[in-house]
């Protein structure tokens, strides 16, 4: 029987070029990550990105969303809370080129559908694993509670403090609970 998962070299290869993938979105913008500019700078072949990334606009979802990684939901019976995914959250813009992919990517969504799609796939995952710890989330509440934290560090580009997500946490009350 063939093993068709990819191996550690393989793993290696793909994080290698999404790294680079991740440097064009952060220096020149979303336009700027082709097959041609990501084959370049990772130094493998095109064939190989095609291999991994049949489509620009997969490729390009998956170095954003890179650097968008939030911690994994905790598994039931863990104890989570607001407080911990908004520490997750807050981390995770702190990390450098984060602010600035998610600021290129939304600068770009009016005119580009991929950067769009990214930026709603982003929402998607922060507000499903939201939901895992508070229960079920209009995408008014997401925003509610997490539109706060990316107006603090991504317009006004202040620090987030331990205080401003206690306080973010502490306003939040589900409606009929």
């Amino acid at each position: 029987m063939r093993d068709d998962r990819p191996g550690p070299r393989a793993d290696r290869t793909q994080e290698h070029v999404l790294a680079c993938a991740q440097e064009i979105l952060v220096t020149e913008g979303p336009e700027a990550v082709t097959y041609t500019a990501v084959a370049r700078r990772s130094r493998v072949s095109r064939n190989t990105l095609y291999r991994h990334w049949p489509s620009r606009d997969q490729l390009l979802t998956d170095a954003a969303l890179r650097y968008y990684r939030l911690q994994e939901a905790p598994a039931a019976g863990e104890s989570a809370n607001l407080l911990e995914f908004l520490h997750a959250l807050r981390d995770n813009l702190a990390t450098p080129g984060t602010a600035a992919a998610l600021t290129a990517l939304a600068a770009h969504a009016e005119h580009d559908p991929t950067a769009g799609e990214v930026l709603r796939r982003i929402a998607e995952l922060g507000r499903d694993r939201l939901t895992e710890i508070v229960g079920p989330l209009s995408d008014a509440a997401f925003a509610r509670i997490v539109g706060p934290l990316y107006f603090q560090a991504l317009m006004v580009r202040r620090p987030v403090d331990d205080a401003f997500l206690a306080d973010l946490a502490a306003e939040w009350r589900p409606v009929g609970r």
